[in-house]
C-alpha cells in the first residue's frame, strides 16, 4: 500500500511530549493556518511529497524500534489518508511500537474509525485560539470547529493519552483564551488522560510560515504572554502545563 509522504526522522526527542519518536510526516492538509511552516506539505505539493510503500516504512521503522517508543504521524492531516494510516500502525504494532498521531481533530468520523480499532495511544492536536483566525478559513471555520468538538467527544469514551497543544500568538491567544478553555473544558476533563503544551508561533527567520505578512504581525509573542497563557491554562483546566520555550 502507497502513502503520501513528505519525509521522516528515524529519531525525534520534540514530537511526543517526554518521549522518543520516529515521526513521519503525511501530506495533504484541510486546514489553512497561516502559521503553518508545513504548508507545502499541507498542500501537497509534488516537490515536497512523494509516494512511498507502507511495508518500506515499516522497515526503516523497525531499525529504529530500539530508540523509540512512538511511531508519530504528524501533517498536514493524517486522517486524510486513513486507510494506509491504519496499515502503518497494524504493522508498528506487530513489532512492538506504540502508536501517536497528530490531528487537528476536524475529521470526527475517520478518528472514531481508527480510534475503534485500539491502534494509538497518544494522540496531540491543537486547540487554536481564536479558531476562524488561526484555521486559517475565517467565515468558513463553523463546520470544522463544530467537527472539532465532535472528536472531543468521541476521545471521550477511548483510553488515549491527549496532549492538547495551545499555540500562542502575539496579542490574540490571551484575547480569546478564557472563552475557549470555558468552551472545552468539560470535554477536557472527561479524557482518560490529558496534559497541555503551551508552544510560542515562531516566524521568520526561523521557520517560513505560510502567510509571511500574518506572522509578523502575531508570531514570537513575548515571554511574558506565553507564561500567562500557561498560568491561565493551569487555573482554568486543573490539568498539568508544560511550556516550549525558544527564548
Amino acid at each position: 500500500m502507497k502513502v503520501s509522504i513528505a519525509g521522516f526522522k528515524e529519531l525525534s526527542l520534540i514530537d511526543v511530549h517526554g518521549h522518543t519518536s520516529f515521526t513521519l510526516w503525511f501530506c495533504g492538509c484541510n486546514l489553512m493556518c497561516p502559521f503553518c511552516h508545513n504548508w507545502r506539505l499541507a498542500m501537497n505539493d509534488p516537490e515536497v511529497c512523494r509516494e512511498e510503500d507502507v511495508d518500506e516504512i515499516i522497515s526503516m521503522l523497525s531499525v529504529s524500534s530500539p530508540l523509540v517508543e512512538y511511531l508519530h504521524i504528524t501533517g498536514g492531516e493524517p486522517l486524510l489518508q486513513l486507510e494506509p494510516l491504519i496499515d502503518l500502525y497494524v504493522k508498528s504494532k506487530s513489532i512492538g511500537v506504540l502508536n501517536s498521531l497528530n490531528t487537528n481533530l476536524t475529521m470526527p468520523t475517520q478518528l472514531e474509525a481508527l480510534l475503534s480499532q485500539n491502534l494509538i495511544e497518544h494522540l496531540a492536536t491543537d486547540l487554536k485560539i481564536p479558531f476562524p483566525e488561526m484555521s486559517g478559513l475565517g467565515s468558513l471555520s463553523e463546520r470544522p470547529w463544530a467537527h472539532f468538538m465532535q472528536s472531543l467527544n468521541v476521545l471521550k469514551k477511548y483510553r488515549v493519552v491527549v496532549e492538547l497543544r495551545i499555540p500562542v500568538a502575539k496579542n490574540i491567544t490571551l484575547k480569546y483564551l478564557r472563552d475557549y478553555l470555558n468552551k472545552v473544558g468539560d470535554f477536557i476533563s472527561d479524557l482518560w488522560g490529558v496534559y497541555v503544551v503551551v508552544n510560542p508561533l515562531i516566524g521568520a527567520p526561523m521557520l517560513s510560515p505560510r502567510n509571511p505578512a500574518w506572522a509578523e504581525q502575531y508570531c514570537n509573542p513575548d515571554v511574558s504572554e506565553v507564561e500567562e497563557v500557561a498560568r491561565v491554562v493551569k487555573e482554568v483546566l486543573g490539568v498539568k502545563v508544560y511550556t516550549k520555550k525558544w527564548w
